[in-house]
């Protein structure tokens, strides 16, 4: 299941439609104290192409110190750098530079207040990013990242109403592979797989940058194999990872393709590679659960160890991990810890996906009554979210609702097929003592 933002943000975020290339093009003149970065096309940048721009922004600046618009450029690259290499101390940077380009630039710099949005967006500030984003757009009805983020930002606020006018203006304003990605998340979200399937196909056919078809080849193998298709998903990230060698979210969701074939082997070793790049705490927790699955509690301890230091890493950079850790807590460390992180996040965002983790920590706290009334209300979009039915009916089965609980975990188990083995096997469980007591 594809996340709107991950703890460094969505991939493809600041990607915009259209063949730009990295040089403005215009004049026939360029003017050589003018660094040419397009800001709309960092996020296609990979590894030593963004450091590469990164360093030119930086010489330009030393520069140039009075440009504005290159310090905005600069903090929305130390945004991108973050999300591509996990090291969240670009946050900081990028926050200086946005200021900086700020106090240059106070009035109508819609660029700066977009790299705003997305730096606020990638620390889990999802109302900062929405504020952010409505005062860009305000400048700039047309601005291409705040559109984008105002999108991410409702959404992970669970106003999915707004959403839906978000998507609709951004389509009007900004049509292209950014807004088909995000029509077609809003629809997987919804349960409607074939409508995700659809939007996404039709921006592939929209585009030839290397990046965007990664990006969109990745979520379309995500959705092969939701539906069960392991060969065409197989398929697709072959191709996604020929495109871009070495895009993570496509290394992990072939990882999650070797769960679902029942290849542990290779898909621990999938996994490490994964981590080894971008130790995201999501994917921290796939890979320690898989190890305890296989026999290897030692080694997911090590796993553990490492999310609980990147997450204290991550808040000592501004982003805000309560629902990560809320969910980790709740399964594999301090209930009461995962019920204040969940009760925190709560607070400040109603998203399904929150919905789902306090309701979880909730049921660990032995509060299920409270907890079924919000696994209730994560599943009210139908959404395709493994753990979300299964934490449902594992939370029924504990109140007693045999025939519920019962539907709701083979509806998670079928939803998946990649799901960590460790979180199959408790919903197996609990459906074989379901089963006997008939």
């Amino acid at each position: 299941m594809r996340r709107v933002l991950l703890v460094c943000a969505l991939a493809g975020l600041l990607v915009v439609a259209g063949g730009v290339g990295l040089l403005n093009g215009g004049a026939d003149q360029p003017d050589p104290a003018q660094p040419n970065v397009d800001p709309a096309v960092l996020s296609q940048l990979r590894g030593d192409d963004l450091a590469t721009t990164v360093a030119t922004l930086q010489d330009h600046l030393r520069a140039q110190p009075a440009d504005g618009r290159g310090w905005a450029t600069l903090g929305l690259a130390y945004v991108e750098m973050a999300r591509l290499s996990g090291d969240a101390s670009f946050y900081p940077k990028a926050d200086a530079a946005l200021g900086r380009s700020l106090d240059l630039t106070p009035v109508d710099n819609d660029l700066a207040l977009a790299g705003q949005a997305a730096l606020a967006a990638a620390r889990h500030e999802f109302s900062l990013a929405l504020r952010h984003s409505r005062a860009a757009l305000a400048v700039n009805p047309y601005q291409p990242q705040a559109l984008a983020v105002q999108v991410d930002a409702l959404t992970e606020l669970g106003r999915y109403r707004a959403q839906l006018t978000a998507l609709a203006q951004a389509d009007r304003r900004q049509p292209g592979v950014p807004v088909f990605a995000r029509y077609s998340y809003a629809a997987e979200l919804r349960g409607h797989l074939g409508r995700a399937e659809q939007l996404l196909r039709r921006a592939l056919e929209g585009t030839s940058s290397s990046a965007d078809r990664a990006y969109l080849l990745t979520l379309l193998a995500d959705l092969e194999r939701l539906s069960g298709h392991l060969r065409s998903a197989q398929d697709l990230l072959r191709e996604a990872l020929r495109q871009s060698p070495e895009y993570v979210p496509a290394l992990a969701s072939r990882a999650r393709l070797a769960v679902a074939r029942g290849d542990l082997t290779s898909a621990e070793v999938a996994w490490e590679d994964v981590t080894s790049r971008l130790p995201l705490p999501e994917y921290l927790i796939e890979l320690g659960e898989l190890q305890i699955a296989t026999g290897h509690p030692d080694l997911a301890a090590q796993q553990f160890s490492l999310l609980e230091a990147t997450e204290t890493l991550l808040r000592s950079n501004g982003v805000r991990t309560d629902l990560e850790t809320a969910l980790y807590e709740a399964d594999h460390g301090s209930a009461a810890a995962a019920l204040r992180t969940a009760r925190a996040e709560w607070s400040r965002r109603n998203s399904v996906h929150v919905a789902d983790a306090l309701g979880w920590a909730l049921h660990v706290n032995g509060k299920d009554a409270a907890a079924l009334r919000l696994a209730v209300r994560a599943t009210r979009l139908d959404t395709p979210v493994a753990t979300f039915w299964i934490h449902r009916g594992l939370i029924e089965e504990s109140l007693g609702r045999s025939q519920a609980a019962e539907s709701h975990l083979r509806r998670g188990l079928a939803l998946d097929p990649g799901l960590s083995p460790w979180q199959a096997e408790r919903a197996r469980d609990a459906l074989h003592r379901l089963v006997r007591s008939r």
